[in-house]
């Protein structure tokens, strides 16, 4: 027997808000893990199923995204320096109120609007913005309420390392050659000893 689904603790009004509005029929549910993810990299991911991009029937003037469920978005990793470098503004719309807020204080408040940010940043601005911002979802724990619907996991592509920064390219091609070196030596060894066995047995 099937384990029951765990119970939805947050706020069911906001996770649901908007769904009505959403022509749900033949869309997909996927569903991205965040744990222990670089925040630019999923947000690109994320920005490519929402707007259709991984299907063969996109085009830009048309709305053909999937919905997306991010989960764990309290434990998304952040590179660098932009915890305490990267700063948010906004302006209230009165003279001389201009706010700001850094990353680590947003994380703080709400590591949703974290995601959403770099979602929405990355997707073009046009009449389909609210449609897509729509089928966000975004929770800071592994509890969602769509246990009732399709889900499927969203498998993040391999890092390339033609992607990687000069620095790190280099030490993985040099931690890949070590690794080719010893297990050539070692291959090269088990031969050799292989045959001295067999001199052995022919001595014999």
């Amino acid at each position: 027997m099937a384990a029951a689904a765990p119970a939805f603790t947050g706020n069911l009004k906001k996770a649901l808000a908007g769904l009505r509005r959403i022509n749900l029929d033949g869309l997909r549910w996927r569903v991205f893990d965040a744990k222990g993810q670089v925040l630019g990299r999923l947000a690109s991911q994320i920005a490519v199923v929402l707007q259709g991009k991984d299907k063969p029937t996109y085009a830009p003037h048309v709305e053909n995204g999937d919905m997306c469920i991010v989960l764990n978005a309290k434990d998304i990793s952040i590179t660098g320096r932009k915890m305490t470098d990267k700063i948010y503004y906004w302006h209230t719309g009165y003279i001389g109120h201009l706010k700001e807020r850094r990353l680590k204080d947003q994380m703080e408040r709400d590591p949703t609007e974290v995601i959403r940010k770099a979602v929405m940043r990355m997707l073009p601005r046009n009449r389909l913005r609210d449609d897509r911002d729509r089928k966000l979802r975004i929770f800071s724990g592994n509890e969602h309420p769509f246990h009732d619907r399709p889900l499927e996991p969203f498998v993040m592509p391999p890092r390339q390392v033609r992607e990687m920064r000069p620095r790190a390219r280099r030490a993985l091609i040099r931690a890949q050659k070590k690794e080719q070196a010893n297990r050539a030596a070692a291959e090269s060894a088990k031969d050799e000893e292989d045959g001295k066995t067999g001199k052995a047995e022919v001595t014999v």
